[in-house]
């Protein structure tokens, strides 16, 4: 019974330390627990143009700095990061949202997607059909997808999450209201970007992902901008 009662502790803990440690590989939360991607838009009569963010554990750290960057570019911010998640969790989380979402017509939505699904194999290879069934139910809405990291980060092989972005790359191909924000080479580059686990964002890499974002976000969103009064 000891022996029982150390490997039912042990195994508590260990799930205790992947809850903790921002975006666990065991990705199974369940849907009472989660944070949800589908809240209703509040939107405002006279309010600069709306810019909706999806994204995963480096979205829901950044999400004060995503939150103030956007703001300073003149749009109406509305961050909905959900850690360990991905277009694996479409039908949980992003169809969901894009329902919500379109009802609001923002200027922009940007997708900080794909991390997550670069950890298991037939995700990578279901990434491209998920991206389509995202578009799809987003419309013509202006998307501005982002790359992630191709370092090979915790529980993640380079050559899958270059594959996963490579998809993103290859989406304005098909739809012409896509942009993508290739922000993997400067990752890659730069070592001050991530943290430790070469998966998430350090603080300068949290302020520097919010600016670029803002920073593209507000270039597709420009058309809404411009007949602002």
């Amino acid at each position: 019974m000891r022996a029982i009662a150390s490997i039912a502790l042990v195994v508590a803990l260990f799930g205790a330390a992947c809850e903790s440690n921002g975006e666990p590989t065991d990705l199974t939360a369940s849907t009472e627990t989660r944070a949800r991607a589908d809240l209703p838009v509040t939107t405002v009569v006279g309010a600069p143009p709306l810019a909706v963010v999806f994204g995963d554990s480096n979205t829901y750290q950044s999400t004060d700095a995503l939150r103030r960057a956007l703001a300073e570019a003149g749009l109406t911010p509305d961050v909905r990061g959900i850690s360990g998640s991905g277009l694996k969790d479409n039908a949980i989380d992003w169809l969901p949202a894009a329902q919500q979402v379109t009802q609001a017509n923002p200027a922009v939505v940007v997708i900080a997607l794909g991390t997550n699904d670069a950890v298991f194999d037939n995700d990578v290879e279901a990434f491209a059909a998920r991206a389509e069934e995202l578009l799809a139910a987003l419309g013509d809405l202006p998307i501005l997808w982002v790359t992630h990291t191709e370092a090979g980060g915790t529980g993640r092989d380079p050559a899958d999450e270059k594959r996963v972005n490579d998809v993103i790359r290859s989406l304005p191909l098909r739809h012409p209201n896509v942009t993508v924000l290739d922000l993997a080479p400067e990752i890659d580059s730069d070592p001050t970007i991530l943290g430790d686990d070469r998966l998430h964002f350090s603080d300068l890499g949290v302020r520097w992902f919010a600016d670029r974002i803002a920073e593209a976000a507000r270039a597709v969103a420009l058309p809404q901008l411009q007949q602002q009064p």
